[in-house]
């Protein structure tokens, strides 16, 4: 019998990283709040050096800060950041979008449609995490459609930050809207339209960024979060 095949073990440093990126997505993390490795390696039971090598890493994201005599601090939501990333997306994910619709298949489909099915099942029973987890699948389907090995570097490196504001959404009430804007995304895909497909991702895209803004303008920092 072939032994059953499992992920192999996470390094300190990676464990670390994701604990406390999780923590900054989450907002448990303040933007302008200051880390401190010690406290950190208490919270999390992990030696300072992987905390250490773990905040460098998270620095080069874009998530936080390392600034000299003074620390590392959570980085904070500037209208620059949005306005650029949002930019990026709409030009990158609507490209990428009319290309999957040619290229869609009825296994592509059902993937789209299931997880589209679970992004509501979650929001109508108050999982909101849970509801943009399943919900981001789609547009992970959609760059591995498009089959441009270039095009998902470029969105990897903006990986963090997609999240980060995609959450800051999320908290602020637009999960509804967002997901009735998926599912007419993916009816355009499946219909092999690509041209309306790209006008609905960047519409998307669009209003993502306008709620974002709204967020972030009046005093430059998040409002208070969901607790869902």
């Amino acid at each position: 019998m072939t032994p059953d095949k499992t992920d192999p073990p996470r390094s300190l440093r990676e464990q670390a990283y994701e604990a406390i990126k999780r923590g900054i997505l989450d907002s448990r993390y303040a933007p302008g709040a200051l880390l401190s490795e010690n406290q950190l390696a208490e919270e999390l039971q992990i030696s300072r050096t992987p905390i250490r090598e773990a905040l460098r890493e998270l620095a080069g994201g874009g998530l936080v800060r390392i600034l000299p005599q003074r620390g590392i601090v959570v980085s904070e939501l500037s209208v620059h950041d949005i306005v650029e990333v949002y930019q990026l997306r709409e030009q990158l994910e609507g490209f990428a979008v009319r290309v999957a619709a040619e290229r869609l298949g009825p296994a592509d489909a059902e993937g789209l449609l299931a997880d589209h099915r679970d992004a509501v099942a979650h929001m109508q029973a108050g999982a909101l995490r849970a509801a943009y987890d399943s919900s981001v699948l789609m547009h992970s389907r959609i760059l591995a459609l498009a089959g441009n090995s270039r095009l998902k570097q470029f969105m990897a490196q903006l990986g963090d930050q997609v999240h980060r504001f995609g959450l800051l959404t999320l908290r602020h009430g637009r999960v509804e809207r967002a997901l009735a804007e998926h599912g007419q995304i993916i009816e355009a895909l499946i219909a092999n339209r690509p041209e309306d497909a790209e006008t609905l991702m960047r519409l998307h895209l669009r209003a993502d960024r306008d709620l974002a803004l709204r967020v972030v303008l009046p005093a430059g920092v998040m409002q208070p979060e969901l607790t869902a």
